[in-house]
């Protein structure tokens, strides 16, 4: 840390040596707010000593600089533009305006400083990647286009490598997603953002071994979590080897919620290694995961609107199917009373009434039960 307060103190005499004489600012105390990070003292005191509409370059970058760094943005915004005009396409003016324009909620605003940086140096990969950063609305031609450039300019920056293999894997460009990979990680082979990235890309490549070895070394990182396991699952599924497949889905399960995918790879797992007798509760597991909880209440709409144009048999046969998800109360009258008012089938209707009685709760609700008892000897009669 002192070595950082020398840094500022050779940085600011320099800066100020000639403000100084003119102002009789007080060069010490000046670099103790900075050392002391009270940036807004900082900036008050500039402000004190220095004119309002002062024309001074070194005197407005310190402004803007001391304002910046106190979170006062608008104010530091105002000497950056002030320098911009006195001093049009400086770079590091146009970087620092981008910066409050962004932070300050002005997307459009800092995508034109960062546009104006690329005028001045189409090499600069900072605004390259910052404009890639501003445009993150899905898939974006723009934006690849920036991730692309910054990615020429320096392809083992692992922060643009991921964002562009990211974007190559939406459009399925499994190949050049690979290209982009490989120069990242050869300069940090240990990055687990990028090597959890190597993973989806090696099994869409169909390349299981080395998606295999990818997730075992970011399990030697310590990344355990569901996503490296269930790459190496599905991976070890893939290459037909069900024992370890099997192995990892089931840790996966210990620490997931339910989940039909799940279900339905431990199921097919235990298929795959002949054990027939535990694949079926997850096959079925699956079955019920799969099974909206509502569809029973779906089926009771669709049929209450089949009756609702007279279409009563049809209404019936969607009542019936919602029963085959759920022995519901509702589904059961709904079938009687159409099979007793609308189709004038006495036997039917009772059988269904007899079904209904047994799902009400006769400490709740004894009125309704001798009521429905009541219309079932009314219709054997």
């Amino acid at each position: 840390m002192k070595q950082l307060f020398v840094f500022f103190a050779i940085l600011f005499s320099c800066q100020l040596g000639i403000a100084q004489s003119k102002s009789g600012i007080d060069r010490e105390k000046l670099l103790d707010y900075y050392q002391s990070q009270r940036y807004a003292e900082a900036a008050a005191y500039l402000q004190s000593y220095y004119k309002e509409d002062t024309q001074d370059v070194k005197a407005l970058s310190q402004m803007a600089y001391a304002n910046i760094m106190a979170g006062k943005l608008a104010e530091a915004e105002k000497y950056y533009i002030t320098l911009n005009t006195l001093q049009p396409n400086n770079i590091p003016t146009l970087f620092s305006l981008a910066g409050i324009s962004s932070r300050r909620g002005n997307v459009e605003k800092a995508k034109i400083y960062y546009l104006e940086v690329l005028k001045n140096d189409s090499t600069s990969f900072s605004a390259y990647k910052q404009l890639a950063d501003l445009d993150r609305e899905g898939i974006s031609l723009v934006r690849n286009h920036y991730l692309e450039k910054a990615n020429a300019l320096m392809p083992a920056d692992a922060d643009v490598a991921f964002d562009l293999c990211e974007v190559y894997f939406k459009m399925n460009f499994f190949d050049k997603a690979k290209l982009v990979l490989e120069p990242a990680l050869a300069a940090d082979s240990s990055n687990l953002k990028l090597l959890k990235m190597k993973m989806p890309i090696s099994m869409a490549g169909r390349n299981y071994p080395e998606a295999i070895k990818t997730g075992h070394l970011l399990l030697n990182y310590g990344d355990s979590s569901t996503f490296v396991l269930n790459n190496l699952a599905k991976s070890y599924f893939l290459s037909l080897d069900y024992p370890n497949a099997l192995k990892y889905f089931l840790i996966i399960k210990d620490k997931a919620f339910d989940n039909e995918g799940l279900y339905y790879h431990i199921g097919l797992s235990y298929r795959g290694v002949k054990d027939f007798k535990n694949a079926i509760p997850y096959l079925e597991k699956a079955i019920k995961e799969g099974i909206s909880p509502k569809i029973a209440t779906y089926y009771g709409l669709l049929g209450d609107s089949y009756e609702g144009v007279n279409q009563n048999e049809t209404a019936n046969k969607a009542y019936k199917k919602g029963l085959q998800f759920e022995n519901n109360g509702s589904l059961l009258y709904n079938i009687a009373l159409v099979y007793e008012t609308k189709l004038n089938d006495k036997k039917n209707a009772v059988n269904y009434y007899d079904q209904y009685l047994k799902t009400i709760n006769p400490k709740e609700q004894p009125k309704l039960i001798s009521f429905i008892k009541n219309k079932i000897e009314e219709l054997k009669k």
